[in-house]
């Protein structure tokens, strides 16, 4: 993808503004006019706006991936002198030019000794120049979790490479069963993409935000939803399409539960307590020490022990989905 050539950092910000407000704006409208199609719970398949450009709502730009495989290049005059060489990067081919968040940079054609392809030139922004001398480079362009490379031939004249990217953009948010939000600094996402050819998934990136347009290339990814610190996941398989926003919603049958030991229903919770949390059939879930612990636990049947000065107490108590709530462990007085 490409953006414009060098901006400063107000110009940058400024636009980046503007750009946010205007893309907020835009979704308002669509949320009134069009509502936009919804999974069915627990299905944590994704809804699309279709149509929608993802260079009208910008992201947060993520860092760039290794380089892809490496053309082969025509022979240039190297006797000719230094040229400019444009680089402008687009979504699709028949799109227009990204304004800003693009990564560059450029490669020698040549590698060195040890196998690998020298660094010549580094960028950050939108479309950017840098003068080069004679000679073949690769040129890799990224923006987000999006890249790809192109062969760039330097032969005295200045020169325009144009990137393509085929990819899209992916918005991802979680929420319980009856479409009631999870704050996002309570869930992750991980996301992986599945080789064609051998099946093996590679990770692309293993912790994502909740709400952030993400680019990434074009094809089908696993996402895994993880809410709170304890077995509450959900996944689906997101198919990105090129130059389109997918905004995929997954969603979780679980709920938070703070545990406490007491010494009587209603009670102060009691300090220095250790605990275990478990499955009926025994299986350890996650063990703490604390006055009140609290866990997302994905609907079902749980047991815990609470000791306390070297004495164990223990419940079992169920999990319905949505409904957060205190586990009281009772202290037995004889």
């Amino acid at each position: 993808m490409k953006t414009q050539s060098h901006l400063k950092l107000g110009t940058l910000c400024r636009i980046l503004l503007a750009v946010l407000f205007m893309s907020a704006t835009a979704s308002a409208a669509l949320a009134q006019n069009a509502p936009m199609p919804r999974a069915k719970p627990g299905s944590g398949a994704a809804g699309k706006i279709q149509g929608q450009s993802l260079l009208n709502m910008l992201p947060r730009i993520l860092g760039a991936p290794a380089m892809g495989n490496i053309p082969e290049a025509p022979p240039v005059d190297m006797d000719a002198g230094p040229a400019e060489a444009r680089l402008v990067a687009k979504l699709v081919e028949a799109g227009e030019p990204i304004p800003f968040g693009v990564t560059w940079r450029i490669y020698d054609q040549l590698p060195d000794e040890a196998g690998r392809y020298p660094l010549v030139a580094t960028g950050k922004g939108g479309d950017w120049a840098q003068t080069l001398q004679p000679g073949n480079y690769l040129v890799h362009a990224s923006y987000g979790k999006a890249s790809s490379t192109a062969m760039l031939r330097v032969d005295g004249q200045s020169v325009t490479e144009t990137v393509i990217l085929n990819a899209g953009g992916l918005r991802l948010q979680a929420q319980l069963t009856g479409d009631v939000s999870i704050p996002p600094d309570k869930v992750k996402f991980r996301i992986s993409e599945r080789d064609s050819e051998t099946t093996d998934e590679q990770l692309v990136v293993d912790d994502a935000r909740s709400g952030l347009i993400l680019p990434l290339n074009a094809g089908t990814y696993r996402v895994e939803s993880q809410y709170g610190n304890a077995n509450a996941s959900a996944s689906a398989d997101i198919t990105i399409e090129e130059g389109k926003l997918t905004d995929a919603t997954l969603y979780h049958r679980a709920a938070e539960v703070t545990l406490k030991l007491v010494n009587e229903s209603g009670g102060e919770a009691i300090a220095n307590t250790s605990w275990t949390l478990l499955y009926p059939n025994g299986e350890v879930i996650a063990e703490t020490v604390g006055a009140f612990p609290e866990y997302v636990l994905e609907e079902g049947e749980y047991a815990v022990v609470a000791t306390h000065e070297g004495t164990p107490y223990n419940r079992n108590f169920s999990v319905e989905a949505g409904r957060h709530r205190d586990v009281e462990v009772l202290i037995s007085v004889e």
